[in-house]
């Protein structure tokens, strides 16, 4: 998994300089199943087919990147390896696509996405959800998290079959660049693992997963949203900042739009 000012997901670079789609980078291959709350999302957008993360918070609801989004999605939910198909998976149409509607992709702005499923996940070891903040909170400086996602392993690699995870340190948002520069310092997090390991292109939409105050079990705090990095090899930049969407800015968002598509 690694991380740069790049849009996460295999979806392209943006205008702005260093801005991608996130892979983990430097990670290790996940337990399996050992994170049930992963979705992998196949995107349409005209001929071509992208693939993000997301995260079930819901029953029928997946949160992820907006700029992951499409004309058609589809989820994989207890899958470990995307590849070889197991009695665990549920593969699950996306009825609706729910954008939020201050989103701006030149600056991936408010890139949060709820993603309403056509029927019910069925509760499984390999299928649950995970807890997201119940009220605004901002995680300390120093805090251990960990990201999962199936993407690029380096910036010239292709996806990985299987899930794998890497552990970051979360930075305080006012010492992190990217934040300071596009005036994302409410709505975003930043983290950093040690040398190069992060995020990086495919893995857009995953969950940056924290201990919130100390307790346990950790919760979905962020959304792998892009890298901000001057180097030309992003995902290998030691330096780049690895950018989230701060979730529990968006409480009232995620609470009213599935209260509104029930």
């Amino acid at each position: 998994i690694a991380q740069d000012r790049i849009l996460l997901s295999h979806m392209g670079t943006s205008s702005h300089l260093g801005v991608s789609a996130e892979k983990i980078i430097d990670g290790k291959e996940a337990i399996p199943h050992s994170q049930p709350y992963m979705a992998s999302l196949e995107i349409k957008r005209g001929e071509n087919f992208y693939s993000c993360g997301g995260f079930i918070i819901h029953r029928k609801f997946i949160l992820s990147a907006a700029h992951c989004s499409g004309e058609n999605i589809t989820a994989l939910l207890g899958a470990h390896n995307r590849i070889e198909r197991e009695k665990s998976w549920q593969v699950i149409p996306i009825q609706k696509i729910i954008l939020h509607e201050k989103y701006n992709n030149k600056i991936l702005e408010n890139d949060i996405m709820l993603l309403k499923l056509q029927h019910r996940t069925i509760w499984t070891r390999e299928v649950q959800r995970i807890k997201i903040p119940k009220t605004a909170v901002d995680v300390r400086p120093n805090t251990r998290c960990s990201v999962v996602g199936w993407g690029k392993t380096n910036s010239n690699g292709n996806g990985s079959d299987v899930l794998r995870e890497v552990e970051v340190k979360v930075q305080d948002v006012f010492n992190c660049k990217a934040a300071r520069n596009l005036n994302l310092t409410a709505t975003a997090i930043c983290a950093r693992g040690t040398g190069i390991k992060g995020t990086c292109k495919g893995d857009s939409g995953g969950p940056l997963v924290c201990p919130v105050n100390g307790a346990c079990p950790p919760k979905a705090v962020g959304i792998v949203s892009f890298t901000y990095s001057n180097e030309i090899n992003r995902c290998e930049d030691p330096n780049r900042n690895n950018v989230y969407v701060k979730v529990s800015a968006y409480l009232e968002w995620i609470g009213r739009n599935i209260k509104a598509n029930p």
